[in-house]
């Protein structure tokens, strides 16, 4: 099979050509990881993260300018990506170690009442979020992010290959996200 650019493999794909998506990543997928392992050290994050790149980039291809080089366009979707993952992660994550800290009762009083009553809301909010999920959804998420599992052991747990774990935690953080946001 003859090796074809950049170019010519946005050209098939955009007229449907599958094979030449799957080219395109297969051609890109280790270098993006090491590029989000690199820039953002985020380590079980970097699936999801290609997974998100992946998916904004084959949807955007039809504005792709062939004037410039692929990988130009792709590593700037990357990036935007990663920093908007990072930030969304960081106020996802915050919110979940509170849940987490106030379900253990490890929580160390806040220095106020005002602080306290705030923490416990945005616990009872992200609690009545997470319930309203699918269980496929929420079972995952809350093993994670309540009992600090790691995926294999909820993989285990679940009777999952690791893989749709990700997956799932993936979709239930997007789904969330989305509900939190509005």
């Amino acid at each position: 099979m003859p090796l074809h650019s950049d170019r010519d493999l946005v050209t098939m794909a955009l007229s449907g050509d599958q094979h030449a998506i799957s080219q395109l990543m297969y051609r890109y997928k280790e270098s993006l990881c090491v590029y989000i392992q690199h820039q953002f050290s985020t380590g079980e994050a970097t699936e999801d993260l290609l997974f998100v790149i992946f998916d904004k980039v084959f949807r955007k291809l039809a504005h792709y300018n062939p004037q410039f080089a692929f990988t130009t366009w792709l590593y700037t979707i990357a990036d935007h990506t990663c920093i908007d993952y990072y930030r969304k992660q960081k106020t996802l994550a915050h919110t979940f170690r509170r849940v987490s800290q106030l379900s253990s009762q490890n929580i160390i009083a806040p220095s106020d009442p005002e602080s306290e009553l705030i923490a416990s809301q945005e616990a009872a909010l992200l609690i009545h979020y997470i319930n309203r999920l699918k269980p496929i959804y929420r079972e995952p998420l809350r093993l994670r992010y309540l009992h600090n599992f790691a995926y294999e052991e909820i993989a285990t747990e679940l009777a999952l290959p690791v893989n749709t774990v990700k997956v799932r935690l993936h979709r239930a953080k997007e789904i969330l996200r989305k509900w939190i946001i509005q």
